[in-house]
């Protein structure tokens, strides 16, 4: 959601309006559930999908429409049988998408827009309300409910809300060639890094350009401020330095903990572990081998194992 509502911004801030796509509602089988998003000019889509294929097109030429006149709908689409047919899709399921319009001309519009940003800017956790007939959208801090929303009532107005949680940060323990190309897909999914090395020039934030924090540390002296809602992986350069990191990670209350190595590097942490005093209790909290089972076998690849399972944890909360 950051970009697009820098996009979202940017725009209205320019002068000129957007029209947000959202699914507010999904039943059946359907391309993406609630809580998909795309922002749309008068020339097509910008940013975002509510799922792609042939609805995601005639969603954006209906929002070209609406753009035009500067109009809001909501509409339902029957995704079954004879409709899903004439949509050129076999999913199944009903879908109810949004068309909102942000106009340049409103300060409401403007302001809504800022709030989010900021929010997102922060990581803060904030609750959105989409109007669903008349009325303003809204960024709030707080709103009772479940997470998702549909006909959310106030006020004799109905919006669809929901609340978006910001989850803890990946520590990254190790800047080397796996975590290079781990990092940028982390980010594009929604996690937030820190990469530690107690390298000079993998501590290097030009090598992690959408890190939070790129750091030179001491592996024998780690001081992170891990909580229970972040995730550690941890990818150093040998045996020693794993070991430090293991020892570290297993005293935070970290929510997922996983480790890159042979089975030979497994067994020599493990040894190294039991013989300090932590219990199997702790080791069965080490994730490893690290990632999907998909048979990956260069970084890159690894790299897509180990984002593929940290969204699995993420997804399990």
């Amino acid at each position: 959601m950051l970009k697009l509502f820098e996009n979202l911004c940017r725009a209205l801030e320019a002068g000129e309006n957007r029209m947000l796509v959202a699914t507010v509602e999904a039943k059946g089988s359907s391309p993406r559930s609630a809580g998909a998003y795309m922002l749309v000019t008068a020339r097509g889509r910008v940013y975002g999908t509510i799922g792609g294929g042939n609805l995601e097109y005639q969603a954006t030429r209906r929002a070209e429409a609406l753009l035009e006149r500067t109009e809001n709908a909501l509409e339902a689409y029957d995704l079954s049988n004879d409709t899903a047919a004439g949509l050129g899709m076999i999913c199944g399921g009903q879908t109810k998408v949004l068309y909102r319009c942000f106009r340049a001309d409103c300060p409401a519009d403007l302001e809504f827009a800022r709030k989010a940003l900021e929010r997102e800017t922060a990581r803060q956790m904030y609750w959105m309300l989409l109007p669903l007939e008349a009325g303003k959208p809204q960024i709030r801090q707080n709103l009772s409910g479940a997470r998702r929303q549909f006909g959310y009532a106030e006020q004799g107005a109905r919006y669809y809300a929901e609340q978006f949680h910001f989850d803890g940060k990946v520590y990254l323990f190790g800047g080397g060639h796996l975590s290079q190309e781990l990092e940028p897909l982390l980010n594009h999914v929604g996690f937030s890094c820190v990469v530690l090395d107690d390298r000079a020039e993998f501590a290097d934030p030009v090598l992690f350009p959408g890190a939070q924090a790129v750091r030179r540390v001491d592996f024998a002296a780690l001081r992170e401020p891990v909580t229970a809602e972040d995730y550690i992986v941890i990818a150093t350069r040998g045996h020693l330095a794993d070991t430090d990191c293991i020892r570290f990670a297993l005293r935070t209350q970290a929510k997922y903990i996983g480790v890159v190595g042979s089975r030979k590097k497994v067994k020599f942490v493990r040894e190294t572990m039991l013989a300090e005093g932590f219990e199997e209790d702790d080791l069965n909290r080490l994730t490893t081998p690290i990632g999907l089972p998909i048979g990956s076998e260069t970084p890159a690849e690894i790299a897509v194992s180990i984002a593929a399972q940290l969204i699995q944890v993420r997804a399990g909360k």
